[in-house]
């Protein structure tokens, strides 16, 4: 225990050095072009990904998938012990989401479902390669601000997630006639606190700050203005045993009642209930009535899909979550639901899109089976 006590007070010690040089620009070596839409730097062995779209929020598009899958690759053959630090350019949003506005365009443009899917096909390669790395590569991700849909998916998968004040994480995506995808699968019902999932699933609800924390998503708490010190002292590590002291050196513990999450009733309205239980059951609460205002608005079949998602995903591996995830994909690229949405809030924002259905009943279980069709396969396969 004193070793322990030691290193800490000299990670300490290292950490206040980097406050009084944190001022100082640091040698990097360039990796990549920033118009990729990523800059990539290396420090010794270590790598700093910034994620270079400010004006966009650093959403997510194509070309900086094709400037990241083969960096990670590269790292993982290299063979060598790594950290890769990951954060947004800007200050607002580390990654605000998918360009899903490109996909509507390509739609419109006359594109067939199959060049459409090839941005999903990508992205969740590069997802999987972020959920899977070797013990040798270790990445953190910063989360300093809006963190949304494909910034979930490069983020959660990974080691270690560090939330500010100013973090805000959501996954809207029933809003736009879609499904909670990039792994949404897999660590949505996997979250600690029962029904949280669902409930963020389902609703879009937004988690700001510690509650970020609080709720699972996050694995540490770091005051915004720490976070330049906290990087470089990631950067500057030579050995991957003091990434959790350097971490645990930074981390503020926060108090559960600091967090806004209403853990009791997310339990109650949104844990192991069908999606009009959960809607019956909302009524019945002021604070229900609020998240039934949400649900309110969402695509009634993108609401039954992912209620159904998030209940399969719990049966199945982190690679199969993903071929779920790309045949519902196919189903929504196939149809009008997900383009309805995107003109909704995206394209017009007239936030007054005409759904298919109107009501959760409208939506017959053989329709949402068809965003399913080889569950049996998947769970034969587990077994």
């Amino acid at each position: 225990m004193q070793r322990v006590h030691k290193v800490i007070n000299h990670l300490s010690a290292q950490r206040n050095m980097a406050a009084s040089t944190s001022s100082v620009k640091r040698a990097f070596s360039s990796l990549v072009s920033p118009d990729s839409g990523v800059v990539i730097e290396k420090r010794n062995n270590n790598y700093l990904v910034t994620l270079n779209r400010p004006k966009a929020l650093n959403a997510l598009n194509t070309s900086m998938i094709e400037a990241l899958t083969p960096f990670y690759r590269s790292v993982i053959e290299n063979g060598e012990p790594s950290v890769i630090v990951m954060k947004g350019e800007g200050g607002k949003a580390f990654c605000s989401g998918g360009d899903v506005r490109n996909l509507y365009d390509m739609r419109q443009e006359g594109h067939s479902v199959h060049d459409i899917l090839q941005f999903f096909r990508i992205e969740y390669e590069l997802n999987q390669i972020i959920g899977t790395l070797p013990d040798h590569v270790t990445q953190i991700s910063l989360l300093n601000g809006i963190t949304m849909g494909g910034g979930v998916g490069l983020s959660v998968h990974g080691e270690y997630r560090v939330a500010t004040e100013n973090t805000m994480f959501a996954m809207p995506e029933t809003a736009l006639g879609f499904f909670p995808d990039v792994g949404g699968s897999y660590f949505l019902p996997r979250l600690p606190l029962p029904g949280v999932g669902m409930w963020l699933a389902l609703t879009g609800a937004r988690l700001k700050s510690c509650e970020v924390y609080h709720s699972g998503v996050a694995t540490h708490y770091v005051q915004a203005e720490k976070f330049l010190d906290l990087e470089n002292a990631l950067l500057d590590i030579t050995d991957d045993r003091q990434i959790a002291l350097v971490l645990h050196n930074f981390h503020e513990a926060s108090k559960q009642e600091d967090s806004k999450i209403p853990c009791e009733e997310v339990e109650e309205h949104f844990h192991n209930k069908t999606p009009e239980e959960i809607r019956d059951s909302l009524a019945l609460s002021p604070w229900g009535q609020k998240q039934l205002g949400l649900l309110s608005k969402m695509s009634p079949l993108a609401v039954k899909v992912t209620h159904r998602q998030i209940n399969e995903g719990l049966k199945l591996s982190f690679p199969t979550v993903f071929e779920m995830e790309l045949d519902m994909c196919h189903e929504f690229m196939s149809g009008t639901e997900f383009y309805e949405g995107v003109r909704s809030v995206l394209v017009d924002k007239d936030r007054n899109p005409n759904w298919k259905h109107k009501t959760l009943e409208e939506v017959s279980q053989e329709e949402v089976a068809a965003y399913f069709p080889r569950m049996r396969e998947f769970i034969q396969s587990r077994n």
